[in-house]
């Protein structure tokens, strides 16, 4: 992943670090123990390792450090995001603070080691989308669109779960199990929230739904039933 850049004390790290932790008691709401661990561990990770002086640092390895900022800059961001809180991934489609939670996974997903791991990402995102279809039409109040919007950023979200599992498989020949499983879950949440969607939500869920069933074979003994 890297290192920190040079002529950053321990010391200034330390403050760092100090400071992302104080935002999320500063402004409340915690993210989820998950998010917190990975990141806190990503972070960790990448200050474990001294950097020698400048002095001894040679012209090639200051190129490639220099190419590290970009990352190093959205380590940071998510960092701030996801350590300290501020409620951001209990936000929701309309919210203020929903952009910082979708930037925080797309952080996390091109943060990514591999394609396996981009795939389980994805397909965790794709069910976060659901769930939070499944808030807005229990909403009294939203934007007109948003479930539409949120909709269709389930699948483009799957269809990056998908190319990124094929590419998995192409190299393993691993089972496609947790595709099954994703649909499986995926197919059972978004029929229940069917009669609740109007005529236009309806369409693009059941066109999700023809999505996903075409990735696996459907299971002979819990045939499809569409509302």
């Amino acid at each position: 992943m890297g290192k920190w850049l040079p002529g950053i004390s321990r010391r200034s790290r330390t403050r760092i670090q100090a400071r992302v932790s104080r935002l999320g008691a500063d402004m409340g709401g915690d993210p989820r123990p998950e998010f917190r661990a990975e990141l806190r561990e990503r972070l960790m990770t990448v200050t474990e390792q001294e950097d020698p002086s400048p002095e001894t640092v040679s012209a090639p390895v200051r190129r490639r450090r220099t190419t590290l900022v970009p990352q190093l800059v959205s380590l940071a961001l998510a960092g701030a995001l996801v350590g300290g809180g501020v409620g951001t991934y209990r936000s929701m489609p309309g919210d203020a603070l929903y952009p910082l939670k979708r930037a925080a996974e797309s952080t996390l997903f091109h943060l990514s080691t591999d394609d396996a791991e981009r795939a389980d990402r994805s397909f965790g995102y794709a069910e976060t989308r659901a769930h939070e279809v499944d808030e807005l039409l229990g909403a009294t109040e939203r934007e007109s669109g948003l479930i539409d919007e949120t909709l269709k950023d389930m699948e483009d979200t799957t269809r990056s779960a998908v190319t990124s599992l094929t590419r998995v498989e192409r190299r393993s020949g691993k089972s496609t199990g947790r595709l099954r499983r994703f649909v499986q879950k995926q197919r059972d949440q978004i029929q229940i929230m069917l009669p609740k969607m109007d005529e236009n939500d309806r369409r693009r869920a059941n066109g999700y739904l023809d999505y996903i069933d075409g990735l696996t074979q459907p299971d002979s003994s819990q045939p499809v039933t569409r509302e």
